[in-house]
């Protein structure tokens, strides 16, 4: 899935946060649990 601009900004304080790899599994495991929407 694509992400909005929303998305790909959260993703990329993310990735400062907590690195490549573990960004994306924080970041799809709050979607998934509902903590942030309107990303893709």
């Amino acid at each position: 899935m694509p992400l909005t601009k929303k998305g790909k900004k959260i993703m990329k304080k993310m990735k400062k946060t907590y690195g490549k790899k573990k960004a994306k599994r924080v970041f799809y495991a709050s979607r998934n649990k509902g903590v942030i929407k309107g990303v893709d």
